[in-house]
């Protein structure tokens, strides 16, 4: 299938996928080819995209992932509010990462505390479940 990650200034990475897991609000996702029709906010987190044993990394900050098409022509697109390729970060470095982004949702105008609430208590999950592991 084919796979986009596009933030609003550029697109990030296009390619081809087996998988790609990201993580909503209701918890973490897989898509395959052939899925059905599916679109999800994602959370700040990991979106991974696997293609063999070859495996790409992408922090993203937020945003959307829709998943559809016909079988011969499925695609995925994941529209980031922000996102960068982290490849084989260590799980200190992807912890400090995501802290970084609580702070800057805490500190952004009108998000409001419940919200920074939820996306520490997610980050914290992550950690807590080994999820910092880009592997």
């Amino acid at each position: 299938m084919n796979v986009s990650i596009v933030s609003a200034e550029q697109e990030v990475w296009r390619g081809e996928a087996e998988l790609v897991i990201a993580r909503s609000p209701e918890g973490e996702f897989g898509i395959m080819r052939g899925h059905v029709p599916f679109l999800a906010a994602l959370v700040p987190g990991l979106v991974k995209i696997v293609k063999g044993s070859e495996r790409r990394t992408f922090l993203v900050t937020g945003g959307f992932l829709e998943a559809s098409g016909p079988a011969d022509d499925y695609h995925v697109i994941v529209l980031a509010d922000d996102t960068e390729e982290v490849g084989e970060l260590d799980a200190a470095e992807t912890k400090a990462r995501i802290d970084e982004l609580k702070e800057r949702i805490k500190d952004a105008e009108g998000e409001d505390r419940a919200s920074a609430e939820l996306i520490a208590s997610m980050a914290r999950g992550e950690r807590e479940s080994g999820e910092y592991s880009s592997r």
